[in-house]
């Protein structure tokens, strides 16, 4: 069993659900698999990131698991663990989507970079860092990632304030 998801295994594994699923079912993704997906991040990740669904992740579960069982993906290959995080992303977010073709009854949603950046900074975990240094972000994206700072702080005050640092440090050139 394969556990890494490049593009084309995500892109199979989406097409075996929409044929699996026997109603109309949009999932947002985010993090790396967003990136992934857009074809911004050239890396394999190990899961895919919902970040919202309808109907909710809960009631996908049999559906996800035959397909990783059909694909040899883990079983959890797609799961809800991001939607704990929606709370990072900025509240104009979703003027950005961008939607993928239909995989049958299934709509596939994927954040835009910029989104999955900021989450990735205030994340700050070394994997992150690594995505963010390979996707070198344009001044602009980092500066709408400062200009995001201010409601993040309210959030998680020490997360903010290492996310403060880092933005300096790429920024000012040290990062």
């Amino acid at each position: 069993m394969d556990e890494t998801l490049d593009k084309r295994r995500l892109v199979e594994a989406f097409a075996a659900l929409g044929a699996l699923l026997h109603s109309s079912t949009q999932i947002l993704i985010g993090g790396a698999g967003a990136l992934v997906l857009r074809g911004e991040l050239t890396r394999a990740t190990t899961d895919c990131g919902v970040l919202r669904s309808q109907p909710d992740m809960g009631r996908l579960q049999n559906d996800i698991r035959a397909v990783a069982d059909r694909c040899g993906l883990v079983p959890g290959w797609l799961n809800g663990s991001a939607q704990t995080y929606a709370d990072i992303l900025p509240p104009d977010y979703e003027s950005r989507l961008h939607s993928l073709p239909p995989f049958g009854r299934l709509q596939v949603m994927v954040l835009h970079r910029q989104d999955v950046l900021v989450m990735k900074l205030f994340a700050g975990r070394p994997r992150d860092l690594a995505d963010i240094a390979v996707l070198t972000p344009t001044p602009t994206e980092l500066e709408f990632a400062r200009g995001e700072l201010p409601r993040l702080h309210r959030i998680d005050e020490a997360r903010a304030e290492r996310m403060r640092a880092f933005l300096d440090g790429l920024i000012h050139g040290n990062g």
